[in-house]
């Protein structure tokens, strides 16, 4: 059954635009690591604050994705443009169309 992969990430002011020029190439890379699927969104209500969502058969392949060589070397790119701490959560895909 899929998992599903949240990531609340909250950016420091005025650093949004910047986090996200560097980080949506590096998420556009989860379905060559095989996500189904996946998205980030933008709160209108806190514009610092994004979720990102994605969709896995595996959630070893989330761990492939998340440690690999490539993302780790973005995610320490954007270190200082986010607060800390970062922690994926997961829950089980129980409806969708």
């Amino acid at each position: 059954m899929a998992e599903v992969n949240r990531l609340d990430w909250h950016i420091a002011p005025f650093r949004a635009d910047r986090w996200l020029d560097l980080w949506e190439p590096a998420a556009a890379k989860m379905p060559a690591y095989g996500a189904s699927s996946w998205s980030l969104t933008r709160s209108i209500d806190d514009p610092l604050a994004f979720q990102q969502t994605s969709i896995w058969e595996q959630r070893s392949d989330f761990e492939r994705y998340w440690y690999s060589e490539e993302i780790a070397k973005v995610r320490e790119s954007i270190i200082d443009l986010y607060d800390l701490p970062l922690l994926p959560a997961w829950h089980q895909l129980v409806i969708a169309e």
